[in-house]
């Protein structure tokens, strides 16, 4: 079951938050507006996704983040101050205002490359016995990279993870999974 905890400390802010979620097939939405009432309401989930402010209550979202049990991935909402001071490449962030639209499609992809299990760094096996790649499969590879950043407004290493997840989820190698991005563009 794919859920999603709305953290915003102003609970209007999260009604609206929740309708667009809700409208796209998350039917399991709950909104909280403190830090330690986000990590109860994960408590009693497999996994999801918590969509919160810089700030949930009196809890800083990297608190938060650092906290949430695997299973988990975060999207933070912020404001164009706020953005230059995220660091941590785990962590999916929006700058405020948003379109609904950009909300889900985030969603959707941490739903695919960023909940904490996929975030341990392991090669795929089949690139690992592989060996080296040539020059070309590298370039590709890395315009396909640059493609879903470009798209999706997300970092190098999401669009790696992303990339690395579909690979093992398709049984792909990476040069193949890169190949059919390219040509879906």
């Amino acid at each position: 079951m794919r859920n999603i905890i709305i953290g915003l400390t102003d609970p209007q802010k999260g009604q609206i938050i929740k309708e667009t979620v809700v409208k796209s097939g998350f039917l399991d939405t709950e909104i909280c507006t403190s830090g330690d009432e986000v990590l109860r309401m994960c408590g009693n989930y497999d996994e999801g996704i918590v969509v919160c402010g810089y700030k949930v209550g009196n809890t800083i979202y990297s608190d938060i983040y650092e906290m949430l049990p695997q299973g988990y991935g975060m999207l933070v909402l912020l404001s164009s101050k706020q953005a230059s001071i995220i660091d941590n490449q785990e962590i999916f962030s929006l700058v405020m205002p948003v379109n609904k639209s950009d909300i889900i499609k985030t969603i959707n992809m941490i739903f695919e490359i960023g909940i904490k299990p996929l975030l341990c760094g392991k090669k795929n096996i089949e690139e690992i016995k592989q060996g080296t790649r040539s020059d070309n499969e590298k370039l590709l590879i890395e315009h396909a990279k640059i493609f879903l950043m470009n798209k999706y407004k997300i970092s190098e290493v999401q669009a790696h993870k992303f990339m690395q997840k579909s690979s093992m989820n398709k049984g792909l190698k990476m040069i193949e999974v890169a190949k059919i991005i390219l040509k879906d563009d």
